[in-house]
């Protein structure tokens, strides 16, 4: 089992809510409930897809399947991501530590991509995807293509490849996301006590460790003493999770098949 930690909150954080009634098509969505910096979340219908949503089935309490296949963070048009599906480039992996940007026209169709989530974590959330850029510089930091190739084992049924999350090897995508927040001092999954990061355990933050966030905004917020100004430019801060989210398809399953071209 992977190592969590239970929230000490007696309710879901209500400034994350449900859009049941979604307009428009997933990319006019993702604009609209998104800025530039904000976590998304994407849960997908193919077979890459069921198959990270059920390895993420040990973060639950009831072993279900998770809502969500792959995470990155905003740019606007699109997100900064480590796909697990093959870039258009093969060879651009090492030079960008396996981060593509993915536009938001890309995860367009509602059959394909069932489930959206948009969340904002900080105040200043444009600081986080700049930072986020230069991680694609920095693999010695942090290798993204060696968990790459752990994880495309392991959705392909290469040899004998477990879950890699038991192994504590995280999803690139959210390994990626959560050392965005590192480098500026945010702890993204609090309830998370092993290096097993995935969408599931950053939705799992955002529904449930809200009163953890709150005390750590509140301490940002006070922090403003005449011997430790803020500095100009200061990074960003902790706020509520707040933000909105379509699900579509609740019970994972392979309802999108590709085809080959």
């Amino acid at each position: 089992m992977i190592e969590i930690r239970q929230s000490q909150a007696t309710g879901r954080n209500r400034l994350i809510r449900e859009d049941s009634r979604p307009k428009g098509r997933n990319a006019q969505w993702l604009r609209a409930n998104s800025t530039v910096g904000s976590v998304i979340l994407i849960g997908g219908a193919g077979l890459v897809d069921f198959r990270v949503r059920v390895a993420q089935g040990h973060l639950r309490h009831d072993l279900l399947p998770s809502f969500w296949s792959t995470v990155g963070i905003s740019t606007g048009r699109g997100l900064m991501t480590v796909p697990l599906w093959s870039p258009r480039d093969p060879s651009s992996v090492p030079a960008t530590n396996a981060i593509h940007d993915v536009r938001f026209a890309e995860f367009d169709d509602p059959e394909r991509y069932p489930n959206l989530a948009a969340i904002q974590f900080v105040d200043k959330s444009e600081t986080i995807a700049s930072r986020a850029r230069r991680i694609a510089q920095q693999r010695s930091a942090i290798d993204l293509p060696s968990m790459l190739l752990v994880w495309l084992g392991f959705v392909w049924g290469a040899g004998n490849r477990q879950n890699p999350l038991l192994q504590n090897v995280g999803l690139p995508a959210s390994v990626f996301v959560q050392t965005a927040f590192a480098v500026s001092g945010i702890e993204l999954c609090p309830g998370l006590a092993s290096a097993s990061s995935c969408p599931e355990a950053i939705w799992q933050s955002a529904l449930w460790w809200h009163d953890y966030y709150e005390k750590t905004a509140a301490v940002s917020s006070s922090d403003k003493t005449p011997a430790k100004p803020a500095a100009r430019g200061a990074g960003p801060r902790s706020i509520v999770p707040t933000g909105a989210y379509v699900l579509r398809q609740k019970a994972a399953a392979v309802t999108y098949e590709s085809k080959p071209r």
